[in-house]
């Protein structure tokens, strides 16, 4: 799954896990990145907006993780 996602979805991913743990509107994201997220489950729209999910979440950790590996 991973492999199909650029460095732009995981920013825009963390902008909206950002965004969700602050409790702040979740930014607009680009409908091109928008749609590829939400085809891997990796957000929803919710109310007009797109908002990061759980699967989302553990993607972010799983990038993350491989990056402090790359280190």
């Amino acid at each position: 799954m991973d492999s199909d996602l650029t460095a732009e979805d995981f920013d825009w991913l963390r902008k909206l896990r950002d965004a969700a743990d602050a409790k702040r509107d979740p930014p607009s994201v680009p409908m091109n990145i928008a749609a590829r997220l939400g085809a891997f489950g990796l957000a929803r729209p919710n109310a007009g907006a797109f908002t990061i999910t759980s699967k989302g979440r553990d993607a972010l950790l799983d990038q993350d993780m491989r990056d402090a590996e790359d280190r």
